[in-house]
C-alpha cells in the first residue's frame, strides 16, 4: 500500500479537473497501479510527465531494446521494484538477453554485452551513481547513437528516475509478475 491513497476527481482542485479528466481519458480509465496512481494528485504534472515519457519512447534514435535496457538499469540502480515489474519482461521481449536481465536484477557483473548495450548500461549507471558521465562513457555513447541519441538516452534516464523517485518516496509496491522474479533489494 502506498503512503498516499488514490486520488479521486472530487479531491482535485476545480481548476485542475480538466487536466484530470483529459489524463484519465487518455488512459482509458483510472490508473489504479503504477506511478500515475500517485502523480494524479497533480494532474497537470502527470500529463506533462506522460507527454515527455511518450515522446522519448517514440524517439527512433534509441531502439526499443536499448530503451528497455535503460529502464531496467534505472530500476536496478534506483531500487524501484515497480519499474522492474513493468519492464523486465518487456526487455526480454525486445531482445535483451535473459542473462543480462537476470544479472541486472541480481546486481551481478555483466558480460558479453554488445557495444550498444555496453554504452547504454555504462552511461545509465554513471549518470545515476555519480550524477554525471565520464568523458569515455559520453564519447562511447555519442559514437554509437549520435548527439540526438545521447540526448534521448539522458532524458529517458531522467524521466524514469523521476518516476522511480516518486514510487520510492511513496513506497509504491509492485505486484507479483507472472513470469519475472522481483527486483532484489
Amino acid at each position: 500500500m502506498a503512503r498516499i491513497p488514490l486520488v479521486t476527481r472530487e479531491q482535485i482542485a476545480e481548476k485542475e479537473r480538466p487536466a484530470y479528466d483529459a489524463f484519465m481519458a487518455s488512459r482509458a480509465g483510472r490508473p489504479n497501479i503504477g506511478p500515475y496512481s500517485l502523480l494524479l494528485h497533480m494532474p497537470e504534472m502527470a500529463q506533462r510527465l506522460e507527454a515527455l515519457r511518450t515522446h522519448l519512447r517514440d524517439e527512433p534514435s534509441l531502439s526499443q531494446k536499448l530503451q528497455e535496457l535503460v529502464m531496467i538499469s534505472v530500476a536496478s540502480e534506483m531500487g524501484c521494484a515497480f519499474i522492474w515489474y513493468a519492464h523486465a519482461a518487456a526487455a526480454r521481449q525486445a531482445g535483451v538477453r535473459g542473462d543480462i536481465v537476470d544479472n541486472i536484477r541480481e546486481r551481478r557483473a555483466l558480460a558479453n554485452l554488445d557495444p550498444d548495450e555496453q554504452a547504454v548500461v555504462d552511461f545509465t549507471r554513471e549518470l545515476l551513481q555519480n550524477r554525471k558521465v565520464s568523458r569515455p562513457a559520453f564519447d562511447a555513447a555519442t559514437a554509437r547513437f549520435g548527439q540526438r541519441g545521447v540526448m534521448t538516452l539522458t532524458n529517458l534516464i531522467a524521466c524514469y528516475a523521476v518516476l522511480a523517485y516518486n514510487m520510492n518516496a511513496y513506497e509504491l509496491e509492485a505486484p507479483a509478475h507472472a513470469t519475472e522474479k522481483p527486483l532484489t533489494a
